[in-house]
């Protein structure tokens, strides 16, 4: 892994470029935005004038209804501002404000591939183990040599599986079984494409296997959101008197709750909402070397093996060579980019180290 502090072109450091993230509540919303960077070991604060000036600038030109930006410094809240409106389950225009709650798309991959590492670093399972050992009908059509580390790295062959929302257990168990039936489309592990739902959610899946099959919603709640107290993450649909912001779609005189009609209800991979206060928790457990209120939740070498590129080697031989390589630059479960944009259609997502 590269030092955290290598400055990025955009005169980013990683730690600030997450900083950046955390002040949105939303991985890639403020695209080639700078705030000054301070490191996280400096009292001084960043200065905001250049996100303040973007965001007011796209806000003027209509680009989106409302916003929401919430910045914290060493963990203490220095900047909150809102713009516009939210469109609610029940009502189009609701003024943003800090208790809005969002869906976090595939920053839940984020999310979710922390709870992964904290239960693997308590000696749940081990990444490089076949599946099949912890969900044994995971058997057949080439799946037997997926491990966890393909799942995390969006190698094992499975991106297209279809699946549905799986909000309730009877749905989960149901995706779970659509996939212990799907064949590989690749040799695991031979190259990388993006599995948008697939990987986390078989991840999930072996933490529950090893904690006596737990919904995933309470070991997220035992291992992360309550050791930091984010108290409005969940992968549940929140109850009615949650405001919840959706997006601007009519579904049977109500509103889409923000992508969860689209399927991804209670998925780690996606199905994850919490307010951008909370989110900030996550980052900044990240940005502090996995520890909390003095306490270590994530330890220092479970967190830099999250922050490697998991195909490095593979990677930059194919550069070498002249050729495209057939991998992404995958952490365990976070795009890291390496020394470059992504491949394919991600070259937005994740962290850049250029």
């Amino acid at each position: 892994m590269s030092d955290p502090h290598t400055t990025l072109q955009t005169g980013l450091t990683r730690r600030s470029l997450l900083q950046s993230m955390a002040a949105t509540g939303m991985a890639g919303l403020l695209p080639n935005v700078l705030f000054g960077a301070a490191s996280r070991d400096s009292a001084e604060s960043p200065d905001f004038q250049g996100v303040l000036e973007f965001v007011d600038g796209e806000f003027a030109a209509k680009t989106l209804p409302g916003a929401l930006l919430a910045v914290t410094h060493r963990r203490k809240l220095v900047l909150e501002k809102s713009w516009g409106t939210y469109c609610s389950r029940t009502e189009r225009t609701v003024p943003c404000d800090s208790q809005m709650v969002n869906m976090c798309y595939s920053v839940s991959k984020l999310i979710a591939s922390t709870v992964v590492v904290i239960a693997q670093q308590k000696g749940m399972f081990d990444y490089d183990t076949p599946v099949s050992k912890y969900i044994p009908e995971f058997q057949g059509g080439g799946k037997d040599t997926i491990t966890v580390r393909h799942l995390l790295t969006h190698s094992a062959g499975l991106p297209s599986v279809p699946l549905k929302a799986v909000d309730s257990p009877a749905k989960w168990q149901t995706a779970v079984a659509t996939l212990c039936a799907a064949k590989v489309e690749w040799e695991p592990g031979s190259k990388s494409v993006y599995h948008g739902l697939t990987g986390h959610f078989l991840a999930a899946e072996v933490v529950r296997r090893c904690s006596a099959n737990k919904p995933w919603e309470d070991l997220c709640h035992e291992l992360l959101f309550d050791p930091i107290g984010a108290k409005s993450l969940t992968y549940q649909v929140p109850p009615a008197s949650v405001p919840v912001a959706g997006t601007p779609m009519p579904v049977e005189g109500a509103y889409n709750i923000a992508g969860f009609n689209d399927g991804i209800a209670g998925h780690p991979a996606g199905g994850a909402l919490g307010t951008a206060s909370d989110l900030l928790k996550v980052l900044h457990l990240h940005l502090n070397d996995g520890e909390w209120d003095g306490k270590r939740l994530i330890d220092p070498e479970a967190l830099r093996q999250m922050h490697t590129v998991q195909y490095a080697a593979q990677i930059d031989a194919a550069i070498q060579a002249g050729k495209p390589p057939a991998y992404d630059a995958w952490g365990l479960g976070i795009l890291l980019r390496g020394p470059g944009p992504a491949r394919g259609g991600h070259g937005w997502f994740g962290l850049s180290e250029v």
